[in-house]
């Protein structure tokens, strides 16, 4: 299974600390939720990063990113971070909030007609509870929740991710690229919290997503299993990698962190809020 055509985007602005868990100190998240708690500040914060160069916002089904959004006219492409998997999730369709959200547009397609679509197309497995079955309908339910009609492609949650690559399950790799594929703009890739381990599973399956997402800073911080398997994975061309925890939770500078994981062969890079103080100039520098 090839990768597909569509170009990846190599410079992101995280928002997803806005939603979920960070690796940063409780202070440094406090500081950051004041400092977006209006959605104006975030639609500021959204365009300055794409005039610096960033080529899409990486996030999750988010109220407040939908009503930063709303506060722009102009398109922000989104690279999905789905499903939405916050601490104790514990993987089943049926938790998934099937109404649309109180702030949802008329019209838009929340709810099960699309998930039904997605599960009959990927019979018989759904028939059986089919793990890829069961996720690609969660994308499908809460994709419209993300509030945008741009996308930049999906990249499945590292919880979802880990579970499939802990138990070996190459075909839930196969199909659910290819549903991403056909439905997030013909990009679809994995975020993962072992890095080296997935990259060495896929190389043996045979499967090429078009992108892992995974961390990468000179301090080894989150490197799993350990820092040499990655680096060594990294050396050896495949899969295009995504460095994410480039700041090591705080601990190394952007600039250092952007720069060590390109030389290890990163193709791109995802710098969320909570690691930067001044978006437009840190990004520019980082693109250029």
């Amino acid at each position: 299974m090839t990768r597909a055509e569509s170009p990846v985007p190599d410079l992101l602005l995280g928002v997803t600390s806005l939603d979920l868990p960070a690796r940063t100190t409780r202070d440094r998240m406090l500081e950051v939720a004041g400092r977006f708690r209006e959605p104006e500040s975030l639609a500021v914060t959204l365009v300055k990063a794409l005039d610096a160069g960033a080529q899409a916002i990486y996030a999750v089904p988010s109220a407040r990113l939908r009503a930063a959004l709303r506060e722009l006219r102009r398109t922000v492409p989104v690279l999905a971070r789905l499903p939405l998997t916050p601490p104790g999730d514990d993987v089943a369709y049926e938790h998934v909030l099937l109404q649309p959200p109180p702030d949802a547009e008329p019209g838009m397609p929340y709810g099960l007609l699309g998930a039904a679509a997605v599960r009959a197309a990927m019979l018989p497995g759904s028939l059986t509870g089919d793990l890829a079955s069961r996720v690609a309908s969660r994308c499908e339910v809460e994709s419209p929740m993300l509030g945008t009609r741009a996308w930049a492609g999906l990249a499945v949650a590292a919880p979802i991710t880990d579970l499939a690559l802990a138990a070996g399950n190459a075909r839930f790799f196969e199909r659910v690229t290819r549903f991403g594929r056909w439905r997030f703009g013909g990009v679809a890739g994995f975020e993962t919290q072992n890095l080296g381990l997935l990259l060495s599973r896929l190389r043996a399956w045979g499967i090429e997503p078009d992108f892992v997402i995974g961390a990468i800073n000179p301090r080894g911080f989150g490197m799993k299993p350990d820092p040499e398997t990655v680096l060594a994975q990294l050396a050896v061309d495949g899969v295009p990698v995504i460095a994410s925890e480039t700041r090591a939770g705080g601990t190394v500078p952007l600039a250092e962190g952007a720069a060590f994981a390109r030389e290890c062969g990163a193709r791109g890079l995802i710098a969320d809020l909570v690691e930067i103080d001044d978006v437009g100039a840190e990004l520019r520098a980082l693109a250029r």
